[in-house]
């Protein structure tokens, strides 16, 4: 699920209907239960992309320092043999800007926004009922005048 998908569903969900107030207010834990579990679900999947990451850092260091030369390893990194000597210092600068670790940073970064955008849908969701309360207590004093 992308960003835009979340915000597109949450762009239906976020509508109150003022009419029907205490149907809107019964939504809530219908509204909660959702999204919540969409939230679970990406977070599990930028845990997921952030034990790529530790994976892929430790592989790309051990090509890079020169450890994965013999052909079985290559093969299965799918690359070519590594020649140049780098210092110890330096690996950490080449992984880092190693193209397929700038992918997976990609992936994290949009992971992570998406995260973000649902804790606040979340919390928006928590708050809804004062919303709601708010706009009853508002019908009560402008239509009585109490």
């Amino acid at each position: 699920m992308n960003i835009e998908d979340i915000m597109d569903m949450w762009t239906q969900d976020a509508k109150i209907d003022d009419v029907d107030l205490d149907r809107e207010s019964l939504s809530v834990p219908n509204l909660h239960a959702k999204y919540l579990k969409i939230l679970y679900q990406q977070k599990l999947k930028l845990r997921k992309l952030n034990i790529q990451k530790k994976t892929l850092v430790k592989v790309l260091g051990e090509y890079y320092k020169g450890d994965l030369n013999n052909p079985e390893d290559l093969k299965e990194i799918q690359r070519e043999p590594w020649s140049r000597t780098i210092l110890k210092q330096d690996i950490n600068s080449y992984v880092d800007s190693d193209d397929e670790m700038i992918k997976l940073f990609t992936k994290i970064a949009y992971q992570e926004e998406v995260v973000l955008l649902l804790e606040d849908i979340m919390k928006n969701i928590n708050n809804r009922t004062f919303h709601i309360k708010n706009a009853i207590e508002w019908r009560k004093l402008t239509n009585f005048g109490i």
